[in-house]
């Protein structure tokens, strides 16, 4: 199998960002890490809020720039929309799209509005994407390390005829090139990234790791050795095939984990749960998914409320806080 090119640093062009003005909408997770590795990377930034917003003292305090939202879009050359998902539509109506002007660049993190057409820019626009492969806070502290995670890229409108380079640019002044990147779509990185995060990253593992641990307890096992085996030590074999591979981390177990390991895990991942995956990505291509998640928004997230409130009361919740609090906040 063929791999897509990997962009790097010495792929990219960081004058072409520092001779622009980007303007940061949103200082949450992704726009504080985002604004915080541009100004160290000497490109001028500032932050678009709205007025009254609880983020302008705290951006203030790292030494950023704070404007209105629709100054911020008129006095900038990049506008990086960093607002979440839902409510970033209503927010570009209003907000940006009546100040934006031709030749403009506009740029995400997530393909999510353009994808589902929530937002659909006027064509005298640049619209991009730099998607880190990450949380806010990893792109931030791995920039200050003097590493980078990777990420996404892809242009969906270029109007100016310069706008691969310009995301790979951007890319290069918030750390992601250092890693490398690699160009796909709005589409592409939409459906996967909802796909990777219902189905592994922030449904399955969860949720498996919940079930094992209530087994184990419906059987008479200790709440605490439990906890080990389903909880804490899933970090060493994350690492363990994060690093090089499921070969590596099977050389590194014993062969009764690897043997019982593949046997057993192919009963408990069946087909059964593969036909699952496929229909949960069903849901996400064809647009059921987000249109579920418009509805509970918009209701004031009256399931997700109620979800939440289930996830503080499951057993392994509240022992895992009491062990690791033992363990670590009294050493």
């Amino acid at each position: 199998m063929k791999l897509p090119k990997i962009y790097t640093d010495k792929d990219a062009d960081l004058k072409l960002i520092r001779d622009k003005r980007v303007g940061i909408i949103g200082f949450g997770n992704q726009g504080k890490a985002q604004a915080l590795n541009l100004k160290d990377s000497k490109v001028d930034v500032c932050i678009g809020l709205r007025e009254g917003s609880s983020r302008r003292e705290e951006a203030r305090k790292e030494g950023l720039i704070c404007l209105p939202i629709e100054e911020a879009v008129k006095n900038c050359d990049i506008i990086s929309i960093l607002v979440p998902d839902q409510v970033m539509g209503n927010m570009y109506k209003t907000d940006i799209s009546p100040y934006l002007q031709k030749g403009q660049t506009i740029l995400f993190s997530h393909g999510y509005n353009i994808h589902y057409k929530v937002i659909q820019p006027t064509k005298y626009v640049n619209v991009l994407l730099a998607a880190p492969s990450g949380a806010g806070i990893e792109v931030r502290k791995q920039y200050e390390n003097g590493k980078g995670i990777p990420g996404l890229i892809a242009v969906h409108q270029d109007y100016t005829g310069n706008s691969f380079n310009i995301v790979l640019s951007y890319s290069k002044a918030i750390g992601l090139t250092r890693s490398g990147v690699f160009e796909s779509t709005f589409r592409e990185e939409t459906e996967t990234d909802l796909f990777g995060e219902q189905i592994i990253l922030t449904g399955g593992i969860p949720k498996i790791i919940q079930s094992s641990y209530k087994v184990l307890l419906e059987f008479g096992y200790s709440p605490i050795v439990a906890w080990f085996v389903c909880y804490y030590e899933l970090k060493t074999i994350v690492d363990l095939f994060h690093a090089k591979g499921f070969e590596f981390m099977n050389q590194a177990i014993s062969d009764t984990a690897e043997y019982g390991g593949i046997t057993r895990g192919k009963r408990i991942i069946d087909e059964h749960v593969q036909d699952e995956m496929r229909n949960v990505l069903k849901e996400i291509r064809s647009g059921k998914f987000h249109r579920e998640w418009i509805e509970e928004s918009e209701g004031g997230y009256p399931q997700l409320t109620k979800l939440r409130e289930e996830e503080k009361k499951l057993p392994i919740e509240e022992v895992g806080q009491q062990i690791l609090k033992e363990l670590f906040n009294n050493k």
